[in-house]
């Protein structure tokens, strides 16, 4: 008879699907330990803020041990940077920016609010974690001031890049001061988050957020001549 093969192997080794699988399957199970646990820890942080978030809460809110909350993120920090990463960075660099590509610096400005807006008509739980981070990042930690600094800053670049952008391509208007200009953009994004943490049961942050978006638009299109 034929030899045994991989699949069939008589006296039970392990197979090379096995072999393959078996890092396939562990690498799941991490990822469904990891998005638990940042569940639990987004609503911790809405529910009760940053300053009584622990890794014991995390874990018990979760379903796990204390000690894989701190080998999955080691501090709190790691615990922010893994939050706004999959709050933030994640949704705005690989699924936003890419649109912005080949567009108007007026269009680009447009398609990032549009973005936000859409969250928080989608996802206003995950949109509304990231407004609690920020407000946080006013309290005495340290390292999540430095970290929401870093965020809203990046933030900023990104529209003066746009608005740079923009009025060389001739769809913004001239004469506008870029750097005061983004500042004012987040400005207006922060004030909407601002308002809904307050009234969260009565604030409808989709339609203000839409608002925003038509305002800016209206405001730095340059007229055609």
């Amino acid at each position: 008879p034929p030899a045994a093969g991989p699949l069939d192997d008589p006296v039970g080794h392990v197979s090379d699907v096995d072999a393959v699988d078996r890092p396939n399957r562990q690498a799941e199970r991490t990822a469904r330990s990891t998005a638990a646990l940042l569940d639990a820890a987004a609503e911790l942080i809405v529910e009760g803020g940053f300053d009584g978030l622990t890794f014991a809460a995390i874990g018990e809110r979760a379903g796990y041990s204390r000690g894989l909350v701190t080998a999955r993120f080691g501090s709190k920090d790691g615990l922010v940077e893994a939050l706004i990463e999959r709050i933030v960075a994640t949704w705005n660099h690989r699924n936003v920016m890419p649109r912005t590509k080949g567009k108007s610096g007026l269009e680009a400005i447009g398609t990032i609010l549009d973005a936000i807006a859409t969250q928080a008509e989608r996802d206003p739980k995950g949109l509304r974690v990231l407004y609690a981070l920020l407000f946080e990042a006013v309290g005495p930690d340290d390292g999540l001031r430095m970290r929401i600094a870093k965020f809203q800053d990046a933030m900023r670049d990104d529209f003066r890049r746009f608005l740079r952008r923009g009025q060389r391509d001739g769809s913004i208007v001239g004469g506008l001061d870029v750097e005061r200009e983004a500042v004012f953009l987040v400005g207006g994004l922060r004030g909407v988050g601002f308002q809904w943490l307050l009234e969260p049961d009565t604030f409808d942050p989709a339609v203000e957020f839409r608002y925003l978006h038509d305002v800016s638009i209206e405001r730095l299109r340059r007229e055609e001549s």
